[in-house]
This record gives structure tokens, C-alpha cells and sequence, in this order.
């Protein structure tokens, strides 16, 4: 199993359990996303605020100035979903290391995953 796959499996275990999913938010209130290749967008989403903590002290070139939010798994899907259309947004799952490697997931398999750990 590649480390994105655990991580991944972390993830949905965890918000299955706090029904909580963390995110960074940049200053003026803009959420942080990765440009990805053949013009697709990864928003990355972590299972804990311990997470982003340490991905800022790993690399605070680029995640230094990223605040980390939370937002209720209800929440999530009502609010943040809707605006992921599916064919041009991923969701990277607990990206971690110094360069934030993981994997990169559709939205509706993310949901999915989630909640099958219920």
C-alpha cells in the first residue's frame, strides 16, 4: 500500500470518527487549492488540525501562512461539495511530507469512502 493510499484510509477513518474535516485557508479568506495538470484543481483536506500544524513547520515556504479551519462533515458536504464540480476538482486526502505528496480523489468517491467507515 503507497503511503497516499494509507493516508488516505487514515483520513476516512478519523472524520468518520470526529465527523470533522480540516482544510487551510489562506489570508483574505481564500481556501488553499494545487494546480494540477490538464487544467484540474486539487482542494486538500486533512482528518486533523495536528496535521496542518505540521506540514507548516515541514515546509513554511509554502504552507507558512495557511491558517487551518474546520468545517462539520454535514457541513462539508452541504457547503464545500456543491462547489467542487467533478470534472475539473479533486480532493487531495491528508497530503503529508515535505513536499504534501498523497493522492488526489473525486469528490463523490470521498464521500463514499467516508462513510462506508460509519
Amino acid at each position: 500500500m503507497t503511503s497516499g493510499v494509507s493516508q488516505a484510509n487514515k483520513f476516512y477513518e478519523e472524520v468518520a470518527e470526529t465527523k470533522v474535516v480540516w482544510f487551510g485557508a489562506l489570508p483574505g479568506e481564500l481556501l488553499l487549492e494545487f494546480d494540477l495538470k490538464e487544467n484540474k484543481v486539487s482542494f486538500p483536506v486533512w482528518s486533523s488540525e495536528s496535521r496542518i500544524d505540521c506540514l507548516k513547520e515541514l515546509n513554511p515556504e509554502l504552507m507558512g501562512r495557511v491558517e487551518a479551519r474546520s468545517v462539520s462533515w454535514e457541513q462539508f458536504k452541504v457547503h464545500f461539495l456543491p462547489i467542487l464540480p467533478p470534472e475539473q476538482k479533486v480532493v487531495g486526502v491528508n497530503l503529508s511530507g515535505k513536499n504534501l505528496s498523497g493522492i488526489d480523489i473525486p469528490v463523490s468517491v470521498l464521500v463514499k469512502q467516508v462513510e462506508a467507515f460509519w
